[in-house]
């Protein structure tokens, strides 16, 4: 799902920035390989990746409608992404032009904070029917310059006008099940005696 939910951000970043601002591209990529080098470009790049771990305990038996019994499925994955959305620019004359970009940016996500498939005009097909069920909010994420430092150290590029928000919460399951089980209807079981002690 990590994919579907970049993919659902690049698309609605795409249809609220193209009619103000006319030949701007919005692709999934890293900075790191292109910073400097391409004008009126936006690119939404995986930076890091959490496990929400408030949604950790779950239980592995689900209810199967069908036989009444219960499937045996490990749970799902839930994943915080840490996106960074950077303007790119060519040369100094563009720089402006990636200020307001990133503008932009801040302006769609304040907008809309909310995704999901129904919600969010896309030309991808998604036919998978975990996808269908992708719900995630997009909140911005602020970074110490410390951190910051690392980040595009890290990167190995040259800094340009960015933001980085934080994707809650994409679930990962895989298909299959480990094991089925039948209802528990009734306990049976042996009372022993209790022994009185002497006196």
């Amino acid at each position: 799902m990590v994919y579907e939910a970049l993919e659902l951000i690049r698309s609605e970043l795409e249809t609220y920035v193209k009619p103000l601002a006319d030949g701007i591209t919005v692709n999934l990529g890293s900075i790191a390989a292109v910073a400097g080098t391409q004008a009126n470009t936006i690119l939404i790049g995986l930076v890091h990746l959490e496990e929400e771990a408030t949604l950790k305990n779950t239980s592995p038996y689900q209810r199967n409608s069908t036989t009444g019994g219960f499937d045996v499925r490990n749970p799902p994955v839930f994943l915080n992404l840490y996106v960074l959305i950077s303007a790119n620019y060519a040369g100094s004359g563009d720089y402006e032009t990636a200020l307001k970009l990133l503008s932009r940016t801040v302006q769609c996500f304040q907008q809309k904070n909310q995704f999901t498939i129904a919600n969010t005009l896309t030309d991808k097909i998604f036919d998978d029917a975990q996808a269908l069920m992708l719900r995630m909010t997009v909140e911005l994420y602020s970074l110490s310059f410390e951190k910051l430092n690392q980040l595009w150290g890290t990167l190995g590029g040259k800094q340009v006008p960015s933001v980085v928000y934080k994707v809650r919460v994409v679930e990962e399951q895989a298909e299959g099940q480990l094991g089925a089980g039948t209802q528990i209807l009734s306990i049976e079981g042996i009372r022993k005696p209790i022994p009185i002690a002497s006196e």
